[in-house]
């Protein structure tokens, strides 16, 4: 679909002519009769006509003409992006066999008096089976096993869940028949511990599956501990990530869910002795399924088709979301069959015959292929077109998207969808990611670039440009020269790196697994220039890599300002400042590479509304790893490949000198 025009003045011929005969009672009062037959009011046309060609002529040049040549780069308007959010649904109770949750199942959040219910869609089939536990190991190396089992199916008998004095390594391994990826599990545990026990709201303990050779050990959410880490007989619910693989321990294979003991933290308290359990009862008490800001249309019947080509037919909503393999349109046929027609990106491609149409996803405009004149006089068309008269339908498509539907956390509760055994269900976590469809003004920033590219990526700025068009959801891209593990391995020559950072939102914290891009973002992104590199380029994405920052600051507050509301004032802006996202110095995200002065921290800090002056200001670097700090002096230096990343600063009032 062709941008829309913009009417720099929108006026015609009438409106000018009635816009001067209400002006005439004030500039010449005793002009009284204003009948079209009054050569006054004919002279009154004739300047109407003659403005009225001038506008017409204002309205072609010159934004008219730029967004024709945008029209002719083919850069349209970028659709919706919806908000994604995993979905919980918790079952009535523990059932004996599978419970299926159909891809498409539509939970929304409550409708209130003045805000219509936002609706979400599964977009994945889950299937909730009953576990079954066959192998209960103990390993402290993750390589030398022993077997558990028997101790575990004996009434009555306590064992050592870890070595005696528990040592950070041990695991307790538990091997189940079914792939429990996404489920909800809860374990009843009979244990007890002796000595000195753990913080039951804090134990060093991690539990975690195998998600193969590639993710490893994946980390579950703990939704809730009733046995206090191990210490009393309870409860302990897990929700389970997505992605576990078979692995084979002690020649038996299964899919393995440990829990592990930690390296304490400093001042954690630890095990004095290993708990001890009788048994281990497991149950699926529900399943996790990703969902999409999205209302799904299926059968929507269109206009019968006028047989003429280029014709094009708008779909009831919109925007519209990226269509899935199931969704296209169907055209019936003589015979009265249903034919399915394939969605391209463009026609240039599309030869007589092929079943091809185009979609704007933004204006919900269906589109089939022209018919041109060739300079031989030959008429070409590029597609086929449906017979005239034929009957259309959509088989399925869905809308929606946009920044409404970045909605808070346990606000998915209505579930439209009727599921047998199905009690409850919600969103643990916010839904993020959620933008509406591209503005005009904001598609005319971008035609320099896009026309500068070619939609091909040669240099580190066609690289960088396409990332961020390959999705909305890239909210960075940095192209650098390869990293190198460090071991002296050389690295391919014509090899890529692109670094991208996720889209998060302004309310959501910074946090190290929020700023790294998803599997199916980097995916997204690699296919998407792997189709516009050169030839014999070999192209990495991945994100960057980020060193930890606190900042530590005593300030002495101006008279007549709170003393609390300049401290909080302080540590939000060293955290804006350093967001990688929106921080730096012009506010578009940290740079690359650029390293952080302590007298750049300095001079943020007495900036700040309030502030009489900065009396001390340290910069400590942190560790990703185990969180501790040092003081890094002057300066932080930081890597090409890195960003800085935020943590718990500290900033304190300091009593004004008398």
């Amino acid at each position: 679909m062709p941008l829309p025009d913009p009417q720099l003045d929108d006026r015609h011929f009438q409106d000018i002519v009635n816009e001067a005969k209400l002006m005439i009672p004030r500039y010449c009062p005793e002009w009284t009769d204003h009948n079209v037959s009054d050569p006054g009011v004919t002279m009154i046309e004739l300047f109407a006509w003659m403005t009225d060609l001038i506008l017409y002529r204002l309205n072609r040049v010159p934004e008219k003409n730029y967004l024709r040549f945008m029209d002719l780069l083919g850069i349209k308007l970028k659709d919706a992006v919806p908000a994604r959010t995993p979905l919980s649904f918790w079952l009535t109770a523990p059932q004996p066999g599978p419970i299926a949750i159909p891809r498409g199942t539509e939970v929304a959040t409550v409708r209130t008096s003045d805000r219509d219910a936002i609706s979400f869609t599964t977009d994945e089939d889950l299937v909730i089976v009953p576990p079954t536990m066959r192998q209960c190991l103990f390993s402290s190396d993750d390589t030398n096993y022993q077997d558990y089992l028997p101790r575990l199916e004996l009434d009555g008998e306590l064992f050592d869940a870890f070595q005696r004095v528990p040592l950070p390594g041990d695991a307790l391994y538990f091997g189940f028949a079914e792939d429990l990826s996404r489920h909800i599990l809860s374990l009843s545990v009979d244990c007890v511990v002796e000595g000195i026990g753990v913080d039951p709201r804090d134990p060093p303990l991690s539990w975690e599956v195998w998600c193969g050779d590639t993710r490893g050990w994946v980390r579950c959410i703990v939704e809730s501990d009733s046995t206090g880490g191990l210490n009393q007989l309870g409860t302990i619910v897990l929700h389970l990530p997505d992605g576990m693989e078979q692995r084979t321990l002690v020649r038996q294979p299964g899919r393995w869910l440990r829990v592990r003991v930690l390296q304490p933290r400093p001042r954690q308290p630890v095990y004095s002795a290993s708990p001890k359990i009788n048994r281990v009862h497991v149950q699926a008490t529900g399943g996790t399924a990703l969902a999409t800001h999205s209302r799904i249309v299926t059968g929507e019947i269109l206009p019968r088709a006028s047989g003429v080509p280029g014709e094009t037919v708008q779909l009831q909503n919109r925007p519209l979301l990226p269509r899935q393999a199931d969704e296209h349109l169907e055209v019936q046929t003589e015979s009265g069959e249903w034919e399915d027609w394939q969605e391209v990106e463009s026609f240039r491609d599309s030869q007589f015959g092929d079943k091809h149409y185009v979609v704007d996803g933004v204006s919900g405009l269906l589109e089939f292929g022209p018919s041109i004149r060739q300079p031989n006089g030959v008429e070409w068309s590029f597609g086929a077109t449906p017979q005239k008269e034929a009957a259309m339908r959509m088989k399925r498509y869905r809308f929606g998207g946009g920044v409404e539907g970045n909605v808070g956390a346990n606000t998915l509760t209505v579930l439209r969808s009727s599921i047998p055994y199905i009690a409850r269900v919600t969103n643990r976590q916010p839904a993020a990611g959620g933008l509406d469809p591209e503005t005009l003004d904001a598609a005319k920033m971008r035609a320099p670039a896009a026309l500068r590219s070619q939609n091909r990526a040669v240099s580190a700025s066609d690289y960088e440009f396409l990332a961020m068009e390959a999705s909305r959801r890239v909210a960075r891209a940095r192209c650098i020269q390869v990293r190198t593990d460090g071991s002296g391995s050389s690295v391919p020559p014509g090899t890529v790196e692109m670094l991208i950072l996720p889209l998060v939102p302004d309310d959501h914290p910074r946090t190290l697994e929020a700023l790294q891009p998803p599997p199916e973002l980097v995916e997204e992104v690699r296919s998407y220039l792997d189709e516009r590199r050169m030839l014999g380029t070999q192209l990495v994405v991945d994100g960057p890599a980020y060193v930890g920052v606190r900042v530590e600051a005593s300030i002495v507050v101006q008279r007549h300002h709170s003393g609390e509301q300049v401290r909080n004032a302080v540590a939000g802006r060293i955290r804006e400042y350093l967001d990688p996202l929106l921080g730096g110095p012009n506010r578009t995200g940290w740079p690359f590479g650029r390293d952080l002065y302590l007298s750049e921290m300095q001079s943020v800090v007495q900036a700040v509304p309030g502030v009489e002056y900065a009396q001390d200001v340290t910069l400590y670097q942190v560790d990703i790893q185990t969180g501790q700090s040092r003081a890094a002096g002057q300066k932080i230096t930081l890597a090409e490949d890195v960003l800085l990343l935020s943590y718990e600063h500290s900033v304190t009032v300091a009593p004004r000198e008398r």
